[in-house]
């Protein structure tokens, strides 16, 4: 089971994610709605410098715009793209003409059975679909988590790799992958304690989440 960790606004937040054996780590950049722990595109560049070998530095953005997309990820050294945002498929096309290197991951949210049918139209522009839950004022990092059933359906009926993020947590996280079965999952206020990354809750949710299908083949 794959594991992300959101929200890296610091080197210690870093080394605490790659100290539980994560496989990519989030930094929140360019954003537009009510957001926490966001760094500036040259902030991030300075942190990935330091990033260990096969650790995968993830851009994740607010942005809709082609060409801010294109920058922010030039200008952030990251190789892969989640936008959390709205954007047509033309400009997923775009970015990855424009960035070929680049693995592109685009968010749905799951706010009803409708998103069955986004991820489906969504399926043929990404490399792999994330499945959040949003508020009003948030595309991401709420807290909350989604309707799992809804998840799980697309994760059985999608071609692409899904990753499941939303409300996850150490005491959440081993259910909810028995029930979507997703490629990986992604968290980021489930892991913090007293407002910042807690390097216990980092470690018992990598644990949990890698354990969450013990004996059973990795997808």
């Amino acid at each position: 089971m794959r594991v992300k960790f959101c929200g890296t606004a610091s080197l210690a937040d870093m080394r605490c994610a790659v100290d539980a054996g994560c496989d990519a780590v989030g930094f929140i950049m360019g954003v537009t709605h009510k957001s926490s722990d966001f760094v500036t595109a040259a902030e991030a560049a300075r942190m990935i410098r330091h990033l260990p070998p096969f650790i995968e530095p993830v851009a994740v953005t607010h942005l809709q715009e082609t060409d801010d997309l294109i920058r922010l990820v030039r200008d952030s050294r990251c190789t892969t793209l989640q936008v959390q945002n709205t954007v047509e498929p033309a400009e997923l096309d775009a970015v990855r003409d424009a960035l070929p290197y680049v693995t592109i991951v685009k968010a749905v949210h799951v706010t009803d059975a409708s998103a069955v049918g986004t991820a489906k139209h969504y399926e043929p522009y990404a490399d792999a679909l994330l499945l959040d839950t949003r508020t009003r004022e948030r595309l991401g990092g709420t807290g909350i988590p989604h309707d799992w059933n809804i998840s799980a359906k697309i994760v059985a009926g999608s071609a692409i790799p899904v990753i499941l993020a939303g409300g996850l947590t150490p005491e959440n996280v081993r259910e909810a992958i028995r029930k979507v079965r997703p490629y990986g999952v992604d968290v980021h206020t489930g892991v913090k304690k007293d407002g910042v990354r807690n390097p216990e809750r980092t470690l018992a949710f990598a644990r949990e989440a890698r354990d969450a299908l013990s004996g059973e083949p990795d997808r």
